[in-house]
């Protein structure tokens, strides 16, 4: 009878937890799986669920991407990602608003050459209607051999060089 009981009371207490929505922080998390999810799989479906109608995107080579051309060129057969790790998440919320961070590690297929690189990215997430929907995104190559510092010329006229 006694183990009866206590099987009946851990069932409640997991169905209690089970219960629980997702704090903002794991909910976007949790997106964030997803959108390397739907890179990796080409799942344009779930990919349009995660980006916002007003979407802009950053490539690492500095050009913007409205949502149109974001979701036509990440769900095209152009590249084959074999692998996309996410590392040094960080989420920061703030009400309705959330802005995270991370560096994406990816190993890639372009007409039948292998590519390795890294990217850190920040991110701009809106809750609207009670659902996060990412709204910005900017990627920036991480390049661990670069051996000088970032540095920018002004010519005379106060332009940069």
């Amino acid at each position: 009878m006694k183990i009866a009981c206590l099987v009946t009371l851990m069932f409640v207490i997991a169905s209690g937890y089970a219960q629980r929505p997702l704090s903002d922080e794991k909910q976007i998390l949790k997106l964030e799986d997803d959108w390397a999810r739907a890179l990796k799989m080409k799942d344009r479906q779930l990919l349009d669920a995660i980006v916002s109608p007003n979407f802009t995107f950053i490539e690492p080579d500095g050009t913007v991407k409205n949502r149109d051309d974001y979701l036509a060129d990440r769900s095209s057969d152009i590249a084959d990602i074999e692998s996309f790790e996410l590392g040094e998440l960080r989420v920061r919320v703030f009400e309705n608003c959330a802005l995270t961070s991370g560096i994406s590690r990816i190993t890639e297929r372009r007409q039948g050459k292998r590519y390795r690189f890294s990217l850190r990215w920040k991110e701009l997430w809106l809750k609207d209607n009670g659902s996060w929907r990412v709204v910005a995104s900017q990627a920036t190559p991480v390049n661990p051999a670069w051996d000088t510092g970032f540095v920018v010329k002004l010519e005379k006229d106060g332009r940069v060089d």
